[in-house]
């Protein structure tokens, strides 16, 4: 399996080498052909500049190097678009990161007339990452059956300002991660939670769904609600495990964008969530979906594990989280 994965890293690389050597140029729009030139997929990046071999500490890696994306009214970034002739192709999933091994955002969405726009929900501000980071974006492909059809080791890209001509050159390289060839993905349909949220008596606005009929948090938003209290725990992500790690006792770190609600109130769609996770190291099994880029928990999972109390008030239909009590099953 690795050595398919380091052959992908390879054609990759060997398809992007046609650019270098090529004199620095104005940016314009580039199509780059992803795995080789008759895989089915491309890329079109607008404000594309070259092809460089970068030196990120002590290796040399292969990035594209293009004009830094305005940021949209949606407060999302368009990076690319992916383009695709494969006709089972129907949803693309990503975790995009940079080489630091940290996860900073998250996508999923439908392909349409073979095409789909990346533009991730990032986690952190992306005005600042782009100084001094190298990005990788990658992306999985699944078929109508929810089953990867494909999946791509990440494309690195470095960002640039217009009058910019350096590149950065002290981020640690990825160890690419090895996958499997199906990987199953479940797809649902959730609701918006109408229900009213209390945290340790607080009322606290939470973007959460109902799926199946139970009810799902986003996890960062669990996480700060519950620091400062004895029932707190940490979320950090590990890229080269492809891992989300959840450590109890410790105080959450804020990335920004918790407790963003939108005012939506029609039902998305649900995938699988694919990170492995851990708590305080140790690997465990947790319903979790990905809805519109970021992750999603059963909240009573999360009550299990980390032992705070959740109870349902029907007459005031509130949903009541409670720190200072162990957690109580259904």
């Amino acid at each position: 399996m690795k050595t398919r994965l380091w052959q992908k890293i390879l054609l990759l690389t060997l398809v992007i080498m046609v650019f270098i050597g090529l004199p620095a140029h104005a940016a314009q729009t580039e199509t780059i052909s992803l795995k080789d030139a008759d895989s089915g997929y491309k890329i079109v990046v607008p404000g594309f500049i070259d092809v460089r071999e970068v030196e990120v500490d002590g290796e040399i890696i292969t990035a594209v190097i293009a004009e830094k994306p305005a940021k949209e009214s949606s407060g999302r970034y368009k990076f690319f678009e992916i383009i695709t002739t494969n006709e089972d192709a129907s949803m693309i999933v990503s975790y995009p990161g940079t080489t630091e091994y940290e996860q900073i955002g998250d996508y999923a969405s439908d392909i349409e007339n073979g095409k789909v726009t990346y533009s991730p929900t990032l986690y952190d501000d992306f005005e600042e990452l782009v100084a001094d980071s190298v990005f990788c974006f990658d992306f999985s492909v699944y078929n109508e059956d929810n089953e990867m059809i494909d999946n791509f080791i990440k494309i690195y890209f470095v960002f640039e300002s217009v009058e910019e001509s350096t590149v950065p050159t002290e981020t640690p390289v990825p160890t690419p991660v090895e996958t499997s060839d199906t990987v199953q993905v479940e797809e649902k349909t959730a609701k918006p939670t109408g229900s009213k949220v209390l945290v340790d008596g607080a009322d606290v606005s939470f973007e959460a769904y109902n799926i199946d009929g139970n009810n799902y948090f986003k996890l960062r938003d669990l996480a700060m609600a519950v620091t400062g209290t004895d029932k707190q725990f940490e979320v950090t992500w590990d890229g080269e495990k492809n891992a989300i790690n959840l450590v109890s006792g410790e105080a959450y770190t804020a990335v920004g964008g918790e407790f963003a609600v939108s005012s939506g109130t029609e039902s998305v769609k649900a995938v699988t969530t694919q990170s492995k996770i851990y708590v305080d190291g140790e690997e465990i099994a947790l319903q979790a979906y990905t809805i519109g880029g970021n992750n999603y928990f059963k909240l009573r999972d999360i009550g299990e594990v980390f032992d705070f109390g959740i109870t349902w008030d029907g007459a005031l239909n509130q949903i009541v989280i409670d720190t200072s009590i162990g957690y109580v099953a259904e």
